[in-house]
């Protein structure tokens, strides 16, 4: 149907056709959040409580799920990597370095790590976890806003195959606000919000005053969903969904000689000239573009193009597991949750059978007028039991009580194997969580911690594509910001710092031009080999040590200082270099002298631009003198002719 086309200014049939494809998708999400309630000790239904009563066990958790997880978690902490903005292009290395900078700091200042940790653990615990990446709208603070989002309040486009959405239709974002300030931020549509909440009760649409409130109290009715949905007026809060979707324009695009293909567009004066000359191909392709609207149940409040300046969705998707037919998304604990069921029912099966004794007893063995069957069978198992026997019995063993050890002993036995398989269907061996194994020696110890990162590898990896993806959103934003504007920033350099400037003017033979043009830079983000955190550095640090120990004098002199960076002292770095002062180690000399280099690259270049002044006056000057001379050329030769004329005339008239 044309009418549910997602084209440009999407349509309401089209918004509520997606509506309804998101209410049809896989029902994964109470799944998850069982799962989590597992982490979360709440594993146990009213059902298990029940019987945990009727046994006798008082309320307890026994909840090995989330220190399993923990040590999943923890992992994740402890090998943390930092971004670092690369260039396949040698001449763009220097922009690439300054770029690393300005990505540390927004990874620091936008709490990036925390963000990432937090879709980490919803990851692993409920299949999926979301970050945004987008503008702070509050100027007083940091400009770039890296959060993580609730896995219940983003929906997809569950068509989507790509890890990245990158071929998803749409991304719908829900979340519970304040109907003031929902008012606050769409000044605009502060009157519709108003009407909607009010039931429209205090408006007469069709006095004729206002028609599009006419048309957004009929959209309303004809809307197939309860206005619970987006309207709870009990806590006085609206729900606005935030809708991000792609439709396709047709348009030309630039091919470069270099394979590489870029967007034509009419208004840039150098792809103009570049059609005009024959340098690039033409060709007619279909575009995608990006918009973004506001909607509060049926009513839109807006749809503009995407303000990023990147064609993907600003929420980034962490995935764990994926299932092969329905594409659901699952986490470590889906495997974990029937073990942990199981170990709940061998408690209560291990509580009965220690409690439980078997009576045999004659029927002429008790005194039925100070105790019944019923009585002696409910407080038999009692410490404080007591039994009142028939001092007429014919059987002096008519009365017997018997306890099963046993049995007990095997529910035990069954107890440990699945506390041992709750590890082992998520690939964590013991190890990882510093409980004692078989392995004795450090290297076997090292090998089964590398055994369970190996099995971890798939949500590792995706773990590490989708911080990338994080990393070059960031960067997208940072490079937006400083396009067209001359900016600096200071990079360390050895053991001193160097100053990178970008968007610069600058002199050259062949006439101005930009120095590190930001526009044209082609660069990406990547991750560092080497983890930043504490627990690496004192690995490092370890192994650093026994190296020096074994080194001869001379050599230690220069790995001491390197040792003492590795560790966690305030001021290692200028303790560092005072070392390598004390024995001779300058390692600055190099850096000194590459700064003198470029103090005389400056100074040359600056000559040069002098030198190039003076010979541009020069030429001018030259030119000056050659009109000049061309001038008093054309002069003489008028007196010349001045001259033949008159002796010519003189002689006619001799004639005469």
């Amino acid at each position: 149907m044309i009418g549910t086309a997602i084209t440009m200014d999407i349509s309401v049939e089209a918004y509520d056709r997606i509506c309804r494809d998101i209410r049809e998708q896989p029902k994964w999400r109470l799944d998850s959040d069982t799962d989590c309630d597992y982490y979360d000790g709440a594993q146990t239904s009213a059902e298990v409580v029940q019987r945990l009563k009727d046994a006798g066990i008082p309320p307890q958790e026994s909840n090995l799920i989330k220190p399993t997880i923990n040590a999943v978690l923890g992992l994740e902490a402890r090998t943390r990597t930092d971004y670092r903005v690369t260039s396949d292009d040698e001449s763009q290395a220097e922009i690439a370095e300054g770029l690393s900078a300005r990505i540390k700091e927004a990874e620091t200042e936008s709490r990036a790590d925390r963000a990432m940790s937090d879709a980490y653990s919803s990851m692993i615990r409920g299949g999926i976890g979301w970050v945004e990446v987008s503008r702070e709208f509050d100027p007083l603070k940091y400009p770039y806003r890296v959060r993580e989002v609730h896995r219940n309040e983003i929906y997809w486009d569950w068509t989507a195959r790509e890890p990245d959405l990158s071929d998803a239709r749409y991304l719908r974002r829900d979340k519970w606000v304040d109907r003031v300030q929902a008012s606050l931020m769409l000044p605009d549509q502060a009157e519709l919000i108003q009407n909607s909440w009010s039931g429209w009760n205090n408006l007469d649409v069709y006095d004729g005053a206002d028609t599009g409130m006419a048309r957004a109290f009929e959209t309303e009715q004809t809307w197939g969903r309860s206005h619970e949905d987006y309207l709870n007026r009990n806590s006085g809060m609206v729900r606005l969904s935030e809708l991000w979707y792609r439709h396709f324009e047709e348009g030309h695009v630039l091919v470069l000689p270099d394979g590489k293909a870029i967007e034509y567009r009419e208004d840039n004066f150098y792809h103009q000239a570049a059609v005009a000359q024959g340098l690039v191909e033409v060709q007619k392709s279909l575009l995608t573009r990006m918009r973004v609207s506001i909607w509060l149940g049926p009513h839109k409040l807006m749809d503009v193009p995407s303000p990023l300046p990147h064609t993907d969705f600003p929420y980034i998707p962490f995935w764990c597991f994926r299932k092969d037919r329905s594409r659901a998304p699952y986490g470590l604990i889906r495997d974990m949750r029937g073990p942990q069921d199981q170990i709940i029912d061998l408690d209560i099966l291990l509580y009965e059978v220690l409690n439980s004794v078997k009576v045999e007893v004659d029927n002429d063995a008790l005194d039925l007028s100070q105790n019944s069957y019923q009585e002696v069978a409910q407080n038999i198992s009692s410490l404080r039991s007591m039994t009142v026997l028939n001092a007429q019995r014919r059987n002096a063993g008519g009365f017997k009580i018997t306890r099963e050890y046993q049995l007990a002993a095997q529910v035990f036995q069954l107890v440990q194997e699945r506390k041992k398989r709750i590890e082992e269907v998520g690939g964590i061996y013991r190890a990882m969580l510093g409980a004692d194994t078989t392995a004795s020696s450090g290297v076997a110890i090292n090998s089964l911690v590398e055994q369970g990162s190996t099995v971890l590898a798939e949500p590792n990896d995706n773990f590490r594509y989708a911080r990338r993806m994080v990393g070059q959103q960031l960067l997208s934003l940072i490079r937006q910001d400083m396009l067209g504007n001359a900016a600096s920033v200071a990079v360390k350099h050895g053991a001193g710092q160097k100053i990178v400037y970008f968007n610069r003017q600058v002199m050259t033979d062949s006439g101005p031009a930009i120095e590190n043009d930001i526009a044209t830079a082609q660069v990406k983000v990547v991750l560092e080999d080497i983890p930043a955190t504490a627990s690496f550095r004192a690995q490092q640090l370890h192994a650093f040590t026994q190296i020096v120990q074994a080194a001869p004098p001379a050599y230690q002199a220069v790995l001491y200082p390197a040792m003492l960076e590795l560790s966690d002292v305030p001021n290692r770095h200028a303790l560092a270099d005072q070392l390598r002062n004390v024995g001779n180690v300058n390692p600055g000399s190099g850096q000194q002298a590459q700064a003198l280099q470029q103090r005389f690259d400056a100074a040359m270049q600056q000559q040069a631009q002098i030198v190039s002044g003076l010979q541009a006056q020069l030429i001018e000057t030259q030119q000056a003198l050659v009109d000049k001379s061309r001038e008093l050329d054309s002069k003489e030769r008028g007196l010349d002719i001045g001259q033949d004329k008159n002796r010519t005339d003189a002689g006619i008239k001799a004639d005469n």
